[in-house]
């Protein structure tokens, strides 16, 4: 009975994801490709920063509507982050990878729907990820990589260390979201920024273009969201909560030292033991 009990919150975040993961595409893609159209006899200069808002801010929307449901992952190397972290139980990884691939692929193909261009000849530059000119393998491998462990570490510290529900919500929200979005700043021209093999798969099927790099994002990707697993870890087992505390300590130490003194009793003023009473450590 607890094993079905199980599958079902399983399922149910499972959908969450394939949804989630199928909006974030269409939106920020969409938005990407909507761009592109307008800017594409205008100043291209816009897009360096356009572009990574539209990612940043969908990211950002989706986790905040799907949090509570899933955790709102909503890209398969963060899940597989989550599954080495021993966040999220392998059974429950390995579902969330296959429903955002799959909504990766719906997000493209409806943005197919409705810009039927946004996938043809050059039209695709801001659907379909590849490297830029004068880009090698290792240094989009390196970028892809990196940027993905700074978004990964953002969802550990923010999402998985201060799992609050809607009440902590939005601020992780919006700090994932940002990381997406400086990440994509960093990585855009460069790569395109993935940072998602899910947002890398399901445009490149619409498209039909796998580029003679396309592995790397999903090999960079995933190292680097193992690689924030293994800072996590490190921090973790460092007990690096203490390491605020004894910090957090020492100011609260300061501040009664300098305090004001009552001259007129051993007893201390009422607002004065109100004040130290809510101190936020």
């Amino acid at each position: 009975m607890s094993f079905f009990k199980h599958s079902k919150h399983d399922i149910t975040a499972s959908v969450a994801e394939f949804l989630g993961t199928a909006y974030f595409i269409f939106m920020g893609v969409g938005g990407a490709v909507s761009i592109q159209t307008v800017t594409s006899q205008g100043d291209g200069t816009l897009n360096v920063l356009a572009i990574p808002f539209a990612f940043g801010f969908s990211l950002c929307v989706n986790i905040y509507i799907w949090g509570s449901v899933s955790g709102a992952a909503l890209n398969p190397a963060v899940t597989i982050g989550l599954i080495a972290s021993q966040n999220i139980s392998l059974i429950r990884g390995i579902m969330y990878i296959v429903a955002q691939f799959l909504g990766g692929l719906v997000g493209a193909y409806f943005i197919s729907l409705v810009q039927p261009k946004a996938f043809v000849n050059g039209a695709a530059i801001n659907a379909v990820t590849d490297l830029g000119l004068g880009i090698s393998t290792a240094q989009g491998l390196f970028l892809e990589m990196f940027t993905t462990s700074v978004l990964t570490m953002a969802v550990f510290m923010m999402a998985v260390e201060k799992p609050e529900p809607r009440k902590g919500n939005i601020m992780a929200a919006f700090v994932i979201g940002m990381s997406l979005f400086i990440s994509a700043i960093c990585a855009g021209p460069y790569t395109g920024a993935s940072l998602n093999p899910a947002r890398t798969f399901g445009p490149s099927v619409v498209a039909g273009k796998f580029g003679p790099n396309h592995w790397i994002y999903y090999v960079g990707p995933t190292l680097g969201s193992l690689l924030a697993a293994a800072f996590w870890k490190l921090l973790t087992m460092a007990k690096y909560r203490k390491a605020t505390g004894d910090v957090a300590a020492f100011i609260e130490n300061d501040e009664k030292d300098n305090l004001p003194t009552c001259t007129c009793g051993n007893s201390k003023p009422e607002n004065q033991t109100k004040q130290e009473n809510t101190l936020p450590y």
